[in-house]
């Protein structure tokens, strides 16, 4: 399995169980801790997935479903002026304001 099948592979169970050990994930996907913790960072860091991990007695993996952590975070006057904006953009300008309006609002 490649490290992004692994990734793709870890999501789809954390999205099913919502949490889970790093050590069952590991003997599960067939690699060690080391391996899945750092698959946790890429999916984190770089892929955006809201994933945190909890140390001792009750801790572990868990997923809270969220992809896009930073949406939520314009305010309603924000939207609006983006949206004022976005009717006298052009074609390219629109599509990054609809994209920072996806992400963000």
């Amino acid at each position: 399995m490649t490290a992004a099948g692994r990734r793709a592979e870890l999501i789809r169970i954390l999205r099913i169980r919502r949490r889970d050990k790093i050590q069952n994930l590991a003997n599960e996907l067939g690699v060690s801790e080391r391996t899945i913790r750092r698959d946790l960072l890429t999916l984190t860091v770089d892929e955006g997935y809201m994933i945190d991990t909890k140390q001792g007695n009750g801790g572990g993996v868990v997923y809270n479903g969220r992809l896009k952590p930073h949406k939520g975070i314009f305010s309603q006057e924000q939207i609006k002026v983006l949206r004022e904006l976005r009717g006298k953009a052009n074609r390219r300008q629109a599509g990054i304001i609809d994209e920072m309006l996806d992400n963000f609002s």
